[in-house]
């Protein structure tokens, strides 16, 4: 009987709205893909002046935060998506150290900027993981679809151990081509590490506060796309980019007061971080619009107790609620 229950639990793939929604998710997810891919080949080259560095940073910073809130809220084990996640990651430094080589003469020196962009790259994806992790522990968030009803089913364990085999298999697959790229050269991870500006108490301060107001951007645009209902959600984009705005100027306001004024550069900097998250932002509502128009949305979801005695309780007869009634 309960293998009745779940064969007719399963979406069935000649349903027209299952296929659609199907298509639509690909289309997505190679959109995301491509773009994502040639933004980072092309992030090297932006790096010359400070406006277009910050709007390859906001760019960047979108990427890394529409892959963690796969692995992170979408319903579904997280230790299958993990894997998974972290491919993502390697295939998107991959694109930023292709782009290098193509943007740099020296061997050696493009290999010191890839292990530095691979330390940002990291430093970028765990300040977005953890937090929405976090989210996903304590206020219970997740994103499912309105076909799931009831709590999730179990996972055939066959597929769930297939799906990691395969996941790390794709991981340590790129993660040997990435290996590949880097030269065959002597490379210091001191000075990797100086030219990432992690080891700086300047850099680090601009870099974190970034990362902070990244996140602060990021969470409400997540919310507004996928939690609120229809008709609020236009005047909770309104206020967004007002927030987001404010955010912004904080953040510069702290930059002067912590590290001082820039030089002749400050405006096309100052310019570029408010830009910078709104760009970063318009991709995240892009993205979780496009997946609440294809059925998704966010939730927060109910723990095991009570997902027992709610089945418990649909177990009781109609006749007792009407009795109960009168």
């Amino acid at each position: 009987m309960n293998e009745l229950a779940d064969a007719a639990a399963r979406p069935d793939p000649a349903n027209p709205s299952y296929v659609g929604r199907h298509k639509g998710l690909i289309a997505l997810i190679g959109v995301c893909g491509v773009g994502f891919f040639i933004a980072d080949m092309a992030t090297p080259t932006c790096f010359d002046s400070p406006f277009p560095a910050m709007m390859a940073l906001g760019i960047v910073t979108a990427q890394l935060t529409v892959i963690c809130v796969w692995g992170t809220l979408v319903r579904g084990t997280f230790w299958i998506r993990l894997p998974w996640t972290l491919l993502l990651l390697v295939v998107s430094w991959c694109g930023f150290a292709w782009g290098i080589r193509l943007d740099h003469a020296g061997p050696t020196s493009s290999a010191h900027t890839m292990l530095s962009a691979a330390m940002l790259w990291t430093f970028g994806f765990v300040t977005s993981f953890v937090p929405l992790k976090i989210a996903a522990l304590c206020f219970r968030w997740q994103i499912v679809h309105d076909s799931q009803d009831g709590p999730a089913k179990s996972r055939n364990p066959r597929y769930a151990i297939r799906d990691i085999m395969i996941g790390t298999m794709l991981l340590a697959l790129s993660m040997g081509i990435g290996r590949a790229m880097l030269p065959s050269e002597y490379v210091s991870w001191t000075r990797a590490l100086e030219n990432s500006g992690l080891s700086e108490p300047t850099p680090l301060f601009a870099i974190t506060l970034y990362g902070v107001i990244s996140l602060l951007v990021k969470l409400p645009c997540i919310w507004i796309s996928l939690g609120v209902k229809a008709e609020k959600i236009a005047s909770r984009v309104g206020l967004w980019f007002v927030y987001c705005l404010l955010l912004a100027v904080a953040e510069i306001v702290l930059l002067i007061a912590v590290l001082g004024n820039p030089g002749s550069d400050a405006f096309e900097l100052f310019a570029g971080i408010i830009l910078s998250h709104q760009v970063m932002g318009a991709i995240m509502l892009g993205v979780c619009f496009t997946l609440r128009g294809l059925g998704y949305r966010l939730e927060r979801s109910v723990n095991r107790l009570a997902e027992g005695i709610s089945e418990d309780t649909a177990e009781v007869p109609t006749a007792v609620a009407k009795f109960e009634s009168v």
